[in-house]
This record gives structure tokens, C-alpha cells and sequence, in this order.
């Protein structure tokens, strides 16, 4: 920014939701069309509906009904409940990934008792837990890439400490999704910069939060 202020800096909404609404750079699969196509806001989101809580349990679902449709698991059975648009929430995904029991009993409860599908064997909760975890990590890593972006368009800050203040479910429920965030941010950023200098956050109610510290700074500089 070069504009007559005084430090020739400025805060910017990247809104980075609705990046790629042409759908033309993401690495969107049939499952994500279905969801796009038949949300309330068609075609707008795009990038936020591959990376929020409150989108992918809704993908997985998708993912999950395309193999039943293909007689690939639950013996080519479903249910009412799993039929419905967006009953698979997404704490069912972080449920189901965190399940480390040996006949993966969690997730046994979560498809027999919470979505009432019929008996399952453990190739098909082994299954599941792989469609889950597969929609996740692909959530972290477009997060990681994101956020890397948005560093690299600014690599002086680099030399110094950065903090990053995250919300979302994702970030605070989903299992392991800070350390992941870290590993694949090492891929864009370095090992030094990411061990040693970046400091990722929860920050609840980050768009508040976040105005109310640009209000705060700018008011104080006025003041000086």
C-alpha cells in the first residue's frame, strides 16, 4: 500500500472462502460438485466448503453414499437418516478418525446407532474411517497451502515471529489438525521458519476478535 498513511500498511479481508468460484484451480471431486450443486449458495464458498467443519461432514457423506451406491460397503445398504442432507456432521468425522480400538468400535457406533445403517463388518468401518480421514487431511493441506500464500506474499515477515490466530471446528475438534497444519506448512515454509517462528492460535470468534485488535492498534498509533 502506498496510500498517504503512515506506515504504508493497510489490513486486508482476504475472504479466501470464495477463492476459485470459477471452479477453474481446486482440486474439486464429484462429491464436492454434488455439495456445491445443491447448497443454498450454488457456486459461491467453493474453497470454504473443501476446508470448514461445516461443510465436509457433508462431503464424507457424499464419498460414503457413492460407494453403498456401488455395493462397495454395508452390502449395498443405506438408511433414512444417512439419505438426508447433512446428517453426517462432521464431529462424526473426527469421531471416526480418532478411533484407534481394534474392531473400531466407535465408528461401529456412530454408523449402527447414530445413522441407524444395518449391521457393518470392520472392512466397511475400515473403509469409512479411510473416506474420513482422506476428506480431512485434504482439508488441512488446502488450509496449510492457503495460509502459506498468504505468508509468502509477504516474506520479510519471515525473519520474525508470526502469530496466526485460527477458528473453526476443524481447527479446535478435528483430530491432529494443528500438528498437521504444522508438518504441511514445513512443505511452503521451511523447517526454521515454521519450528521456530510461526505460532498458530484458537481464536474464537476470529472475525470479531480480529476487528476489534485492528481498531485497538489503529487507536493507539493515532495516540502516539
Amino acid at each position: 500500500w502506498t496510500g498517504p498513511d503512515r506506515k504504508g500498511e493497510m489490513v486486508v479481508n482476504l475472504e479466501w472462502g470464495a477463492f476459485d468460484n470459477a471452479t477453474e484451480v481446486l482440486p474439486y471431486t464429484a462429491h464436492d460438485n454434488k455439495l456445491n450443486r445443491k447448497s443454498s449458495n450454488h457456486g459461491l464458498q467453493v474453497f470454504e466448503k473443501m476446508i470448514s467443519g461445516l461443510f465436509l461432514g457433508e462431503v464424507a457423506r457424499n464419498a460414503i453414499l457413492s460407494l453403498v451406491d456401488q455395493r462397495l460397503i454395508f452390502a449395498g445398504r443405506s438408511s433414512e437418516i444417512l439419505n438426508k442432507s447433512y446428517t453426517f456432521d462432521t464431529a462424526y468425522m473426527s469421531e471416526i478418525v480418532a478411533d484407534e480400538t481394534p474392531d473400531l468400535a466407535n465408528v461401529k457406533v456412530v454408523l449402527e446407532g447414530t445413522l441407524d445403517i444395518p449391521p457393518t463388518s470392520l472392512i466397511d468401518r475400515k473403509i469409512v474411517q479411510h473416506v474420513c480421514n482422506m476428506i480431512g487431511t485434504r482439508g488441512v493441506r488446502l488450509s496449510a497451502a492457503a495460509m502459506s500464500a498468504v505468508l509468502l506474499a509477504r516474506p520479510e515477515l519471515l525473519a520474525s515471529t508470526v502469530s496466526v490466530g485460527i477458528d473453526g471446528s476443524m481447527y479446535q475438534f478435528y483430530p491432529n489438525f494443528e500438528r498437521n497444519l504444522y508438518s504441511v506448512s514445513r512443505v511452503f515454509l521451511g523447517e526454521d521458519f515454521v519450528d521456530n517462528r510461526l505460532k498458530l492460535h484458537l481464536a474464537k470468534d476470529g472475525s470479531g476478535v480480529g476487528a476489534a485488535i485492528v481498531a485497538m492498534t489503529v487507536d493507539r498509533d493515532r495516540n502516539r
